[in-house]
């Protein structure tokens, strides 16, 4: 062997032991995890459209961790919350996960913001077998099939659209109800977009009009002309906030008053601020509700106050702190010896599960992934105040199986 190749072979050596640990840890079944700290990933938008969404998530799963770590952990482990921005575009989602899992060795993912985006890094999750919790992304193409290592929340982009028709359907106006819909073209949109065909015609309802946008479109004049001409009476809008407030925006200035029903991507008090006058007639389904006088919400305003005093409460705020609740109580049923694997199976012993700020009851067993059932009310604006306030009782609604 010449001078040079001995100058490789000690390179040659740590690089196939490094190889040679790797493959142990994976075969152990516990990567991201050490004696005292487990390693876990969120891939959110922060810095483009839905960064208000991703923001506020990453900061309440944040707020969770740190009193977590505070009182000694998970069986003697401290969470490390290690997060990446994606822009909202799937691409973006793709080299996060890379690096998530390649570079920090991440144990599993937790509340990753966008359906399309989840939807990019679904083949590796599955062949890599890596658990994400709680997406930020409500589709049914998450949960159908069931996928061993992806747990959703109980509602869907589907189920909210039957929520939106239901309502119409029940309306006064139903006998000369015509529907139009405006929806994100990807996972997200379409997604919503067959909800609302098929409970059209659950409901013996016509869908005049449907009209597509690119995700992070600013500008609507075209899409909001074409679904008047039209002359749709009720309106579903299957658009993040943002969006959802341009097209408010538009049909004001043409003065066209269709009824307006918002998802619950779009159901956050900001929505007032963008859209104002323009908001006013229009219904935002809520499918959480956090009420500050329920008992569950405590723990989270305490640390709020303790923490971030300025700080408003918010829907996504709650929600990525609710995250954290729940990953906590599924590491506490893994125990200690913990792979992915028994976080998989501690998962699925979920029944009902709702000791979180939401009460949201969380079920989950070996082929359920997902819900069809979906506790939702909707909300009206009050312009004046600058926010969205409850205008229903609570709807409990249970898909129709065929």
């Amino acid at each position: 062997m010449n001078n040079e190749g001995w100058k490789r072979f000690p390179f040659k050596v740590t690089a196939l032991c490094a190889a040679f640990l790797v493959a142990c840890a994976a075969e152990q079944g516990n990567e991201g995890v050490t004696d005292d700290a487990i390693r876990v990933g969120m891939i959110a938008d922060l810095t483009g459209p839905l960064a208000f969404i991703g923001q506020e998530i990453s900061a309440g799963a944040a707020l969770h961790v740190q009193d977590v770590n505070d009182h000694g952990g998970v069986h003697g482990r401290k969470i490390e919350l290690i997060v990446e921005d994606d822009g909202y575009q799937p691409p973006r989602t793709v080299a996060a996960f890379r690096k998530l899992v390649d570079v920090d060795g991440i144990f599993c993912l937790l509340g990753n913001v966008g359906t399309a985006t989840t939807m990019a890094i679904m083949p590796m999750l599955e062949d890599e077998g890596i658990p994400l919790l709680g997406p930020n992304g409500f589709s049914s193409a998450l949960y159908t099939p069931p996928r061993r290592y992806v747990f959703t929340v109980p509602f869907s982009y589907p189920a909210q659209s039957w929520v939106m028709v239901q309502r119409i359907a029940e309306s006064p106006d139903a006998a000369g109800a015509r529907l139009g819909v405006i929806y994100q073209d990807d996972d997200f949109g379409l997604d919503g977009l067959q909800g609302v065909r098929d409970a059209a015609a659950y409901y013996g309802l016509t869908v005049v009009a449907e009209e597509a946008h690119q995700r992070g479109a600013t500008d609507f004049s075209t899409t909001v002309l074409n679904l008047k001409r039209a002359d749709p009476t009720h309106v579903i809008l299957w658009t993040v906030l943002r969006e959802t407030a341009a097209v408010l925006q538009e049909a004001h200035q043409l003065g066209w008053k269709p009824q307006f029903f918002g998802n619950n991507t779009a159901a956050d008090d900001r929505l007032v601020g963008l859209a104002a006058e323009a908001l006013r007639d229009a219904n935002v389904l809520f499918v959480t509700h956090w009420d500050q006088s329920n008992p569950k919400m405590r723990p989270y305003l305490e640390l709020l106050q303790r923490h971030a005093p300025d700080k408003e409460p918010s829907y996504y705020h709650v929600g990525g702190f609710t995250e954290v609740q729940a990953l906590v109580e599924i590491l506490e049923r893994a125990g200690r010896d913990l792979n992915r694997e028994r976080l998989v199976e501690a998962a699925e012993t979920f029944d009902g599960w709702d000791d979180n700020a939401f009460g949201m009851p969380f079920t989950y067993g070996p082929g359920l992934r997902g819900g069809l059932d979906i506790k939702a009310f909707f909300s009206k604006p009050d312009v004046e105040q600058g926010k969205l306030v409850r205008a229903s009782d609570d709807i409990l609604f249970e898909m129709p199986q065929s």
